[in-house]
């Protein structure tokens, strides 16, 4: 952070919390890992009545005009235009929709002492430029600096009732421009029933906010905050946030809503509602900003749903923007009664929401630099969350790079998006998007973490996962992680990716695509497809387990009565099972409830690493006995799933089990017989097709004994 004086404000080292962040994903956090170094005491506490500038009655020059316009020149004339637009009765007045123009530096107050605005207000309060009469014109800031700007307020208490639930240099501005502006030593803290929330404005829609800079605090309770607009619409252009945005609500206060926070915006739509299609081409969307602030969900926040870099939450187009600062949410630990926060917090966007917004949505050439952490959340080096949900439009996350730290310690998380949700009948598209950055805790992916679908499309193409992916969670993939709970209309395609690093986990990996379950019972999915095309895996893929599987491409494909092809992908990792079954008395004698000793009935422990797939068939696994594949189901003509133009050359390796004290060699010898399953092949671990699934095999190669691990099947001619 370059403002130095706000660290001191605050009282918090967002680096010296990152230990918290880093605890093991099993375990919850703790009230010690709270962002801040002590309670939040500010929360609803008495304020002042505002104490307002004594405004000029006219401005320094011009006439209002694109050619002339009203020049501010003092702290007193931006007074006088706040109050020509906080009267009722100025609603239709002409001054709503001048020109205005900075022609110097203006000080709203002394910021000589700026470090201690938390305690002790200084001299004057700033009431919002458009409280009742929403800002329609142009202001200029001409290259000029307003600083101290300071906005502390109870939406609940008399004395803000003004203020009309906004708060920002502007209310509310409704297709008007700021642009030319830089703000420094803000300070905006806005409780109680507040709504919108930013340095700039509190809300703009249909607005255009262009080479702007903000510089300072922004704290929200409720609903929209963001570095510079809390809500907005339109075009943010070319601006850039250095400070702290914070949601800071505690359930205590028996408060209740929803917060969206971003640095440079809380929420943000190209057109604020369907119908306005015809104007969608006259907006940009969030284009060339930066956010280098600190964005955070505090403990006790349990309302906030979603936090981003750059958006909270967005709904329409962000393009060329890069988070270099750190978005971290620990909003957990609350009581039973009160209930815990359900959140996405993402190093460019919290929600990426394609629903009803009147054009696609994408986010495009954007780059994460900064630390995404959360406790309980779903956590993307791009995004936390992404949803599909109007089949009008198509989502795209294309020419994405993170090279931060993400982190989830009880949720998912990845390096471009941790949850992906589509329930419309179009394509959810994420193409050309690379993370850098390895994982070393939770359970995390190196594009997408979790998938499910409903009907539509979603492709995953030409991406690229370089980070070393060391999972503590049961699956860890270099792609794609988990996928389930599908419907019945739908289509998957991952393309061209690739993983290049190490990747290990519990119980089991991936190299491209970790999990596929599907549970379908009826007889053929005629509008259901999962395809994994030209897709690389080089990375060694390891598991300390002696019950899961691995597949230099696919883990599992649990996708039953759906056709799937694998198709054209090399295979170069080795594949390892590094943990041994010990065998020990407790695996011989069990004791029942009557405390009788009996013989111990063991799940089938079976290792099932393919250097192509990991296994085919039932995505249960635990009490599956690995040798109950039909082999007439292999090899099919008419096969649901097809494997072929496949090369792997990687090594199969996997720990014998070992006798465990107190065990004889014929006791050990027995259980080993009859509870231990090795499936590992050059292309196929592990088949269990039957009862109409079943998988035919084309031109593929390997350097292995066998081609499929299941001793007894046909192998691969």
């Amino acid at each position: 952070m370059k403002k130095k004086l706000l660290c001191v404000l605050l009282g918090i080292s967002m680096i010296g919390t990152m230990p918290g962040f880093m605890a093991n994903a099993e375990e919850p956090a703790t009230e010690a890992e709270s962002i801040l170094t002590g309670n939040y005491e500010k929360q609803h506490r008495e304020v002042r009545n505002p104490v307002y500038r004594e405004a000029a009655t006219s401005f320094a020059g011009g006439d209002g005009s694109e050619e002339s316009p009203y020049e501010i020149s003092s702290a007193e004339e931006l007074q006088y235009l706040s109050d020509l637009l906080s009267d009722e009765e100025n609603r239709s007045s002409e001054y709503r929709n001048r020109h205005y123009i900075l022609t110097t530096d203006i000080s709203l107050n002394d910021t000589s002492d700026y470090a201690g605005w938390s305690e002790a207000g200084p001299e004057y309060d700033w009431r919002p430029i458009g409280v009742a009469a929403a800002f329609g014109g142009v202001f200029d800031g001409n290259g000029h600096t307003i600083s101290g700007l300071y906005i502390n307020a109870d939406m609940e208490d008399d004395n803000t009732a003004d203020a009309r639930k906004n708060g920002g240099l502007f209310a509310q501005i409704f297709g008007g421009t700021v642009k030319n502006l830089n703000l420094t030593e803000v300070y905006i803290e806005v409780s109680g029933d507040a709504l919108d929330t930013g340095a700039i404005a509190g809300s703009a829609s249909k607005a255009e906010i262009s080479d702007c800079t903000v510089d300072g605090l922004v704290i929200g309770y409720e609903d929209y905050t963001g570095g510079l607009v809390g809500n907005a619409s339109g075009t943010i252009r070319g601006c850039e946030f250095d400070g702290i945005v914070r949601a800071a609500k505690d359930l205590d206060n028996d408060q209740a809503g929803q917060a969206y926070i971003g640095g440079i915006v809380g929420s943000f739509a190209s057109v604020p509602s369907v119908g306005d299609e015809e104007e969608t081409e006259s907006f940009y969307g969030i284009t060339d900003c930066v956010n280098r602030g600190n964005v955070e969900v505090l403990k006790g926040s349990a309302s906030a749903n979603a936090a981003g870099g750059i958006a909270g939450t967005n709904s329409a187009k962000i393009t060329n923007c890069v988070n270099e600062g750190t978005v971290a949410a620990n909003a957990g630990g609350q009581t039973e009664e009160k209930g815990t926060a359900s959140l996405s917090v993402g190093g460019i966007v919290g929600v990426f929401n394609v629903f009803g917004i009147g054009e696609d949505g994408v986010i495009s050439d954007c780059k994460n630099t900064g630390t995404v952490t959360a406790d309980v959340a779903n956590v993307g080096g791009i995004a936390g969350e992404a949803y599909l949900g109007d089949p009008r439009y198509q989502a795209t996350i294309e020419h994405c790079q993170n090279e931060g730290i993400v982190f989830a310690a009880n949720h998912y998380y990845a390096g471009i998006v941790a949850d992906v949700g589509i329930k419309a009948d179009n394509t959810f598209a994420i193409t050309d998007c690379t993370n850098e950055t390895d994982f070393t805790e939770g359970e995390g992916a190196g594009i997408v973490h979790h998938l499910t679908m409903q009907k539509g499309t979603m492709e995953i193409s030409d991406s690229v996962n370089h980070g070393v992916i060391t999972s503590s969670g049961q699956n860890a993939a270099g792609i794609l992680c988990y996928v389930a709970n599908m419907a019945d209309d739908w289509k998957l395609q991952v393309e061209n990716c690739e993983n290049t690093a190490d990747i290990t986990a519990k119980d089991h990996v991936g190299g491209i695509v970790c999990f596929t379950a599907y549970y379908k019972s009826q007889e053929g999915n005629v509008n259901t497809s999962f395809a994994i095309r030209g897709c690389k895996n080089s990375g060694n893929l390891s598991s300390a387990t002696t019950n899961g599987y691995i597949g230099g491409i696919l883990g599992v494909d649990g996708f039953m009565r759906t056709p799937t092809e694998v198709s054209d992908c090399e295979n170069s990792g080795d594949i390892s099972f590094t943990k041994s079954w010990v065998m020990g008395e407790e695996d011989l004698k069990t004791v029942n409830e009557n405390g009788e000793q009996e013989d111990a009935k063991l799940f089938t422990l079976a290792v099932m690493g393919g250097g192509i797939v990991g296994r085919i068939g039932e995505a249960v696994l635990l009490s599956v006995d690995a040798d109950q594949a039909d082999p007439e189901e292999i090899n099919k003509e008419d096969a649901l799933a097809v494997v072929q133009n496949c090369k792997s050359s990687g090594a199969l390796n996997y720990e014998e089990p070992q006798q465990g004290a107190g065990v004889t060699e014929e006791e050990f010898q027995k259980a080993k017989e009859a509870n231990w399953k090795v499936s590992m092949g050059g292309i196929l671990g592990d088949c269990s097709c039957r009862d109409g699934y079943s998988v035919r095999f084309e031109n593929c190669t390997y350097d292995a004994e066998r081609g499929i691990g299941n001793s007894e099947l046909p192998d691969i001619e």
